[in-house]
């Protein structure tokens, strides 16, 4: 029987946070030593499993790669601030994919613990020249889903956040294009509005849909899983 929870990943503008677009919680990239964001008032929830990366802010020690910590939003009611510990300014490049995968992974699945369904995150890893290249960007981002998703229990979306239109053109094609090069087959629904994408990862079968000629992320739907 396929499940029947669904990941929903999309493409928009950053300048649609807070007008069409109102996420439960944003994800911000985050240097290991904190130099990137402002200072802001740290939420220290005693069920979070953080204490390595609190207590590394608490002695002024970089923090963990792959990690996060969560900030309190300004306003009542405003979104969660989670920043994705994903650069090391003293190397070059200053993030690599797999740390922009393990914190994206647990901060998933810490929205989920909250109850959250709708997360909307930075192009984590990209930072000018420094950081990673688009591709391994979109890569990071598509192993994430991957890992994810055997472990989704409810209806979920994760929101891209880009600055300019031609940029949610060329990761929306370059999303497709490594899709199609993984895919084990691929078909159109019965109603013909959208394409499907079977990707096969080791024993389990996911299903990618998204509406060819739209600017979508797409939508996945794991089709089945053997022993």
């Amino acid at each position: 029987m396929p499940h029947r929870w669904s990941f929903r990943f999309d493409l928009d503008l950053r300048s649609s946070l807070g007008r069409r677009t109102r996420p439960d919680a944003v994800v911000v990239q985050e240097d290991r030593n904190l130099v990137m964001g402002p200072q802001a008032v740290l939420d220290l929830d005693a069920s979070d499993d953080l204490d390595a990366a609190y207590l590394a802010v608490l002695d002024h020690r970089p923090l963990p790669l792959g990690g996060y910590l969560t900030l309190r939003d300004r306003e009542p009611g405003g979104p969660l601030t989670y920043q994705a510990v994903v650069h090391d300014f003293e190397l070059r490049p200053s993030c690599r994919p797999g740390d922009v995968r393990r914190s994206l992974c647990a901060v998933v699945r810490d929205a989920q613990r909250r109850g959250f369904r709708f997360v909307a995150t930075e192009a984590l890893g990209r930072f000018h020249s420094r950081g990673l290249s688009l591709d391994e960007m979109i890569e990071a981002f598509h192993d994430t889903i991957l890992e994810l998703a055997p472990q989704i229990e409810a209806p979920f979306r994760l929101l891209l956040m880009l600055d300019e239109l031609d940029q949610v053109e060329e990761v929306s094609h370059m999303l497709r294009s490594r899709l199609l090069r993984r895919a084990s087959r691929s078909f159109r629904t019965v109603d013909g509005d959208a394409a499907v994408v079977e990707v096969r990862d080791g024993v389990a079968k996911y299903h990618f849909r998204f509406v060819p000629g739209t600017l979508s992320g797409y939508m996945v739907t794991r089709a089945r899983s053997g022993a």
